[in-house]
């Protein structure tokens, strides 16, 4: 803790260069063909030519939209994909009734019966966003737990209709701690607000993970996809417990790169 001699750079300033010498290997494209599980990116007219070129260009072999939405947005969606040359380079995940809002009792069951509609309309999955079990309030003003009865019906039709469900819960566990100096993600959580999970009145990490592990366990025939790892890459001995314990469940790696430059 000894004060240097020099005014410190900001931490806004400081780009430090790495003296580390060793070869670099470049991998511009896939040894073997690739399905990319999380994107939120879907083909359109203008879009879909220069999407495959890229694809191509990296071994991309399927594209997967997790943004599918539900009812006629999915159908759109499915019913172009359907239509093109590349029908078999491009899928779609369903999302959520009304995004899981307003939940009361009999959304669970009509929830499900869309699902299998969506499915039947050319969905191959269901993507849960992390608002639901965390922001997102029941019809009487409570928060929605991911864990909740109501919904159940949803996980288990997803089972019935052998599908997975992706789903990310939570965020980074450092999300949810003050913003102080010994926070390692201090620099992003002063730029992005939104990225804030430490208020008083927010639900905290620990308590999102263990609703979503007990909805795990309580649905073993269901196939679940936990987004971003499960927000356990900081801790691989979770991850492996988390593996052990819920079977029906894996974990899938997905980063986004921002520039704060």
């Amino acid at each position: 803790c000894q004060a240097p001699e020099f005014a410190p750079p900001s931490i806004l300033d400081y780009r430090p260069k790495s003296t580390l010498v060793t070869a670099e290997h470049l991998v511009p494209k896939a040894k073997f063909p690739v399905v990319d599980i999380h994107s939120h990116t879907g083909p359109t007219p203008q879009t879909i030519d220069q999407l495959i070129k890229e694809m191509d260009a990296m071994g991309l072999r399927v594209l997967t939209n997790l943004s599918g939405g539900f009812g006629d947005a999915l159908k759109q969606k499915t019913d172009y994909i359907k239509a093109t040359k590349y029908a078999d380079r491009f899928k779609v995940f369903a999302n959520g009734l009304d995004g899981f809002a307003n939940v009361a009792p009999g959304y669970g069951q009509r929830a499900a019966a869309q699902l299998k509609a969506d499915v039947a309309a050319g969905a191959i999955g269901l993507k849960i966003f992390k608002q639901t079990g965390k922001d997102t309030k029941k019809k009487d003003g409570t928060r929605l737990r991911i864990d909740d009865p109501e919904i159940a019906a949803v996980w288990d039709m997803a089972g019935q209709l052998n599908i997975p469900v992706i789903i990310h819960t939570a965020e980074p566990p450092q999300f949810f701690q003050p913003l102080d100096m010994h926070n390692e993600r201090w620099l992003e959580l002063a730029l992005f607000a939104d990225r804030r999970n430490y208020g008083p009145d927010q639900v905290n990490f620990e308590t999102l993970i263990k609703e979503r592990d007990a909805m795990f366990a309580a649905h073993p025939k269901t196939r679940f996809i936990a987004a971003h790892f499960g927000y356990c890459a900081h801790d691989l001995k979770a991850c492996g417990e988390l593996l052990d314990k819920h079977p029906n469940v894996v974990l899938e790696v997905s980063a986004v790169l921002y520039d704060f430059g």
